[in-house]
């Protein structure tokens, strides 16, 4: 299970890699939309991605926090790799957008994690306060 969600993670994190490499420009766009903004489109692409990823993948239940964390990894990973050569991997952005696009890897991925934490059912015995 985890492997498998860290594999689909991994083709998740290729995809938007290559998206951002050859049409990133159409992105930041100083006039389409304000940062805030972007970051809540954001985050309900990336709860929506784990929540059809998880369903597909038919997770036990309580195993779904576990998935969604596995396939959130690749992305924070890789995505620090992406940023430290930020001009070099993305010469069609501007080297400002370093920041912006680090913020909103890291909303993608935390809502990745989060939208996993709220689809795990935690039998009644697993409850320990």
């Amino acid at each position: 299970m985890i492997m498998r969600a860290m594999a689909i993670g991994f083709i998740l994190w290729l995809a938007n890699a290559a998206i951002f490499r050859f049409a990133g420009q159409y992105f930041f766009l100083p006039d389409v939309a304000p940062p805030v903004a972007l970051a809540g489109i954001v985050a309900a692409l990336g709860a929506l991605i784990t929540f059809v990823v998880l369903k597909i993948m038919r997770e036990a239940p309580g195993d779904e926090s576990e998935a969604a964390v596995s396939l959130a990894l690749p992305s924070l990973m890789l995505n620090a790799l992406l940023l430290h050569e930020f001009g070099q991997i993305f010469p069609n952005l501007d080297s400002a957008l370093d920041g912006v696009y680090g913020a909103l890897a890291m909303v993608y991925a935390a809502a990745m994690i989060f939208t996993g934490l709220l689809m795990t059912r935690i039998a009644p015995s697993d409850e320990r306060v």
